[in-house]
């Protein structure tokens, strides 16, 4: 029973690869999809503008649902004075409206709304800022002063760039530790516990003579490695909720300690409950590696029972990781398929990855023990077993990574221009170096090895009817060489392939490590710029010089403070042909973000009568954007330029 059952479940295993193909070539559209956070819709008042009454609240609508524990918003007047009641709050009833009051009689000024939403579906966190403007009552309107920065540190000073540049700066590198040790630990343990009911079981079911060297490999895992690894999986987990806590507080270390704060992440949104999930998973998990190495002389229905119980926990424990990772960060109408192609993909990387690990950590050193002859026959019976395993890893490895991959990447120059496409490209090389070597052993250095056991065998065979036919005890001089010569030949022969066996899992963790960095550096996808190599923390005016298509006028920009929230953007305006600025024409600014999709701001430039034009605006939040600058001519010919800039976070 127990066969057909394992032969059911490999042959489902090689019908997901074709089926992943297949849902790969009926959606298509999928390709184009973004990822999914929590962006700022429309307001009211609305964004930039200008009103004769002052208002009681502040209302903003976003593209999700947020979390109402993390999701909060301020507002403040141009001396970063708060003017509001400190209630913001979503909407009961709608979870993707935030509200927040405003003290009463407000005087004539410009005032900056600073928001902070945390997506309830994928728990990401967003800052912006947008401004409105009290006029006076005579009709004039108030301006902001080039010197400040309104609604600086409204929200906290935090200043995390590393998750959107590509910089690996501390709390950047924190979060690639936490991820890359769950990733690791879940992908080791969950493939100890496939390779324990998918090789060593039927292997000592069709060959007994392998049941007490797979009872070993068994007890060697228990003892020395399922309950360490679920230990360091339980605090890497805690680590992956601190990294959340450090995204949540800009980078500040003091701040995201705060137990007020872990556990309102702990407790809310759908982050929250698929960390608590991962956590009682690994911590039933720890309490079943405890029964079995204090309890160690078990009922054969319970042994038998163990293994299933604990690649259940696995599983679970892969959906609750699926559930709260990038996957269910893509737009909703694509997520149906993001999820479970990401938790196949899992399952494939604990099949090959963590099946290779096991291998050379838990398999390896107890044949090692054993005779030269012994431990090749092992190696020939026991692996067998576990090639079909590995090879429907890879093929759903294959299909799944690329597919995956189309959810994200939206044009093949990403895999260039982002810190998260060219960690992809490193992980297909390290995936096909793995491949290759895999190839060789499973190919090329097993067979050989086969074959030189069985010559042997036949030697050693030989020499056994020799002493039994004859008077004396030792066997001919021709037989004792030829035994010594095949002995030889297959210690030689079975030292490369386990040499191959022990270091081809440090390419899979590469793969791992890899697959962390993709992780935490999703949100570059966008492209880079120079400005992106400027240090942690560092906000500067940016300033540049271009000239229109059409090479009529040089235009010199200047956006201060560059920074997400209000800048004061001036561009001064020189006539090619005369080499002098030029004050009779007309300066507008179309500013669009190249993160994401959150339409084009219009900022039209007053001028000064000296060739400048300046005015106010918007840069809702840090990331790369692109301005395009338009000359207005009194002949009401066009003139335009474009600029590309980074804005710091």
């Amino acid at each position: 029973m127990s066969r057909l059952f394992l032969a059911v479940v490999q042959r489902m295993f090689f019908i997901a690869a074709p089926f992943a193909i297949c849902l790969m070539l009926l959606f298509p559209v999928v390709a184009s999809a973004h990822t999914a956070h929590a962006i700022l819709l429309r307001s009211d008042p609305a964004k930039d503008a200008i009103l004769s009454v002052a208002p009681q609240q502040v209302r903003m609508w976003f593209s999700e649902d947020l979390n109402p524990v993390l999701s909060t918003a301020v507002v403040v007047n141009a001396e970063n004075q708060r003017v509001d009641n400190s209630d913001a709050h979503v909407s009961s009833n709608d979870p993707a409206e935030m509200d927040v009051t405003l003290m009463s009689n407000l005087s004539p000024a410009v005032y900056i709304v600073v928001w902070r939403s945390d997506s309830n579906d994928d728990g990401h966190i967003l800052r912006g800022s947008f401004i409105f403007t009290l006029a006076r009552p005579d009709g004039t309107v108030p301006t902001l002063s080039g010197n400040t920065i309104p609604g600086q540190n409204a929200l906290g000073s935090g200043n995390l760039t590393g998750l959107y540049t590509g910089q690996v700066d501390g709390p950047t590198l924190f979060n690639l530790i936490a991820i890359t040790l769950v990733e690791l630990g879940a992908v080791f343990w969950v493939g100890a516990q496939l390779w324990l009911v998918f090789v060593l079981h039927p292997v000592s079911e069709d060959h007994k003579e392998q049941s007490n060297t797979n009872q070993q490999v068994q007890l060697r895992f228990e003892r020395l490695f399922s309950f360490p690894t679920l230990l360091v999986l339980l605090l890497a987990n805690i680590g992956v909720l601190l990294g959340q806590a450090l995204n949540f507080t800009g980078g500040q270390w003091g701040p995201a300690f705060a137990l007020t704060l872990l556990s309102n992440l702990a407790t809310s949104g759908r982050f929250g409950t698929f960390w608590m999930m991962r956590e009682i998973v690994i911590g039933a998990a720890l309490l079943l590696s405890l029964c079995m190495l204090f309890f160690k002389r078990r009922p054969k229905v319970i042994n038998s029972l163990l293994p299933w119980a604990n690649l259940i926990l696995g599983l679970a424990l892969f959906i609750a990781i699926t559930m709260s990772s990038h996957a269910t960060a893509v737009s909703k109408n694509v997520v149906f398929y993001a999820v479970p192609i990401d938790w196949l993909h899992l399952l494939a990387a604990a099949f090959w990855v963590g099946g290779i690990m096991y291998i050379a950590t838990t398999y390896l050193p107890v044949i090692h023990r054993a005779p030269i002859a012994e431990r090749a026959r092992s190696l020939i019976t026991v692996l067998p077993y576990y090639t079909p395993w590995a090879i429907a890893g890879v093929a759903i490895m294959a299909v799944t990574g690329p597919f995956n991959a189309t959810f994200h990447l939206t044009s093949w120059v990403q895999f260039i221009t982002t810190a998260y496409g060219r960690a992809l490209v490193v992980k297909i090389l390290l995936v096909g170096a793995l491949l290759t070597t895999s190839s060789i052993h499973v190919g090329l250095l097993r067979p050989r090895l086969k074959k030189e056991y069985w010559k042997y065998a036949y030697v050693a065979g030989r020499v056994a009817v020799d002493q039994a036919t004859t008077v004396s005890d030792r066997p001919t001089k021709l037989l004792v060489q030829q035994v010594n010569l095949r002995e030889g030949r297959l210690s030689k022969k079975t030292r490369l392939l386990t040499e191959v066996l022990r270091w081809e899992p440090l390419l899979g963790v590469a793969v791992l490590v890899c697959v962390g960095l993709m992780n935490i550096f999703a949100n570059t996808l966008s492209p880079t710029s120079t400005q992106q190599q400027q240090p942690t923390g560092t906000v500067k005016p940016f300033n540049t010089t271009v000239k229109t298509t059409d090479n009529k006028f040089t235009i010199m920009l200047n956006v201060n403070p560059n920074r997400f929230g209000t800048n004061i953007f001036t561009v001064s305006v020189v006539d090619n042909s005369t080499g002098k600025p030029t004050t009779n024409v007309g300066v507008s600014l179309y500013t669009t973000m190249l993160d994401m999709d959150m339409g084009t701001d219009t900022v039209n430039l007053l001028p000064d009568g000296k060739g400048h034009f300046s005015a106010s605006g918007d840069l809702s939040m840090g990331g790369n954007y692109q301005i395009r600058i338009q000359i207005r001519t009194p002949n009401n010919t066009l003139h335009e330029a474009r600029v590309q800039f980074y804005v710091p976070f």
